[in-house]
């Protein structure tokens, strides 16, 4: 923290200076003239006045008066003797009389020179530096720049000490994390809040958290399902050690072939769902599609692939943009769902509602409970009852379906179909018209 506030002081200083030197030289070139002609009128009216002296008293009484009117002014009044000064082109071009405002020693402050028509002499004013106003006008320069050294050390100071009470809090929190508290978070209050960096943070630590949740979940439930067909595979091995007739051996053999089958399924469904899961997931190809247009092109595939009938309701044109091939992968999910659970059909209908377009697969099996709803999206869960694991399947099918949905910004909501079975419905953003 030593480091960023003498950083940050240096920086701090430099740019002020900088802005004051700007604002200085700006200003001394718009105000120069101004300054300038009103000394000069000062300066005119006071030679009208020292060039009557002359005449009524004489040069001494004059140049007496003009001592007296510099030191009023805390100022000195010389007359110029410098061979090199009074050759140089200002003053010998200097009328009678004449004002020039201007230092011609680069090691002299700002000067005035002027002539009176009383004489050829050339005089000079100048600062008194030993007078008391000029004294005090350095020494509270002085204590104005010192001041100000201090009070915006003080004021970073202040400011740095604070960020650093904060940070500290956050690393606190980063640290517990890093030790494997998801819980950790880091405050929100005011006096702890660092901009948007603490919630910016806890969202992060929210979707670690969730992330490590959900790994967990998918390891033991991976664990699980692996089990049954490889505990089944093992079965069979050992019975075909033994010397058994040739139906069954057959058959042993067959349900083998079916468990590495399920296998094989199970581990690319895992792959579909990692894939999915994974941040942005697969890159979308997506095209515009007439919705109507494009299921009933795929009705006839879909419905090969279905035990129970399966009715197709079509509306009016529905355009939307969309992967095509994700599109597709999630409704074959979803109809192969509705198939293991319906009684005799399954419905699959559009419509649209409030800038969405809906697709809905019904079905009239014994529907969802309400409290299941949420938990069947989640990897390898089932729910109880008519829809269990001889159903078939591995429970990854409306997860990889809320993946796909939610890679196009839309959302799924399951209901009671009027069929008496689930009601699941996709909703996808319409495409919006071109301007």
């Amino acid at each position: 923290m030593a480091r960023l506030f003498f950083t940050l002081y240096i920086g701090m200083i430099g740019a002020i200076f900088a802005l004051f030197f700007t604002i200085d030289l700006v200003a001394k070139r718009m105000a120069y003239d101004l300054e300038a002609r009103d000394v000069e009128q000062t300066l005119g009216g006071y030679i009208e006045l020292f060039q009557e002296i002359h005449v009524l008293a004489g040069s001494d009484a004059m140049f007496a008066a003009m001592q007296r009117t510099a030191k009023i002014n805390n100022q000195l009044l010389s007359e110029v003797t410098d061979i090199k000064l009074l050759e140089s082109k200002s003053i010998r071009n200097l009328p009678k009389p004449g004002i020039f405002h201007e230092s011609l020693d680069p090691n002299d402050d700002e000067v005035i020179y002027f002539r009176l028509n009383v004489n050829d002499k050339v005089y000079q004013i100048t600062p008194d530096q030993s007078a008391e106003i000029w004294r005090v006008a350095e020494m509270l320069s002085l204590a104005f720049l010192g001041g100000f050294f201090l009070i915006t050390a003080l004021a970073l100071g202040i400011w740095i000490y604070l960020l650093h009470n904060k940070l500290k809090k956050l690393e606190r929190s980063a640290i517990r994390i890093a030790d494997g508290d998801f819980s950790a978070r880091a405050p929100t209050t005011f006096k702890h809040r660092v901009g948007g960096l603490n919630r910016a943070f806890n969202l992060m630590a929210e979707r670690v958290e969730q992330l490590i949740a959900s790994h967990k979940r998918l390891t033991n439930a991976v664990a699980h399902e692996l089990r049954t067909p490889i505990f089944r595979l093992r079965c069979q091995l050992e019975l075909l050690e033994h010397g058994i007739d040739v139906a069954e051996h057959n058959r042993f053999v067959n349900g083998m072939d079916e468990d590495l089958t399920e296998l094989d399924q199970m581990v690319d469904e895992l792959l579909s769902y990692a894939r999915m899961e994974r941040s942005g997931g697969d890159v979308l190809v997506l095209k515009s599609h007439e919705l109507n247009q494009w299921l009933l092109e795929r009705h006839e595939g879909l419905e090969r692939n279905c035990r129970k009938s399966l009715m197709l309701k079509t509306a009016k044109p529905v355009v939307i943009e969309y992967d095509e091939r994700l599109i597709l992968r999630a409704l074959t999910n979803l109809i192969r769902n509705a198939d293991k659970f319906a009684q005799q059909r399954i419905e699959l209908s559009i419509n649209q509602q409030a800038g969405f377009a809906v697709i809905c697969v019904e079905d009239d099996g014994v529907g969802i409970p309400e409290a299941d709803r949420e938990r069947v999206f989640e990897p390898f869960e089932r729910v109880d009852n008519a829809r269990t694991r001889e159903s078939g399947g591995h429970g990854l099918g409306l997860s990889i379906v809320r993946e796909i949905v939610a890679q196009h910004e839309g959302y799924i909501q399951i209901s009671e179909s009027s069929l008496g079975g689930a009601r699941i419905e996709v909703y996808l953003p319409l495409m919006l018209p071109q301007p």
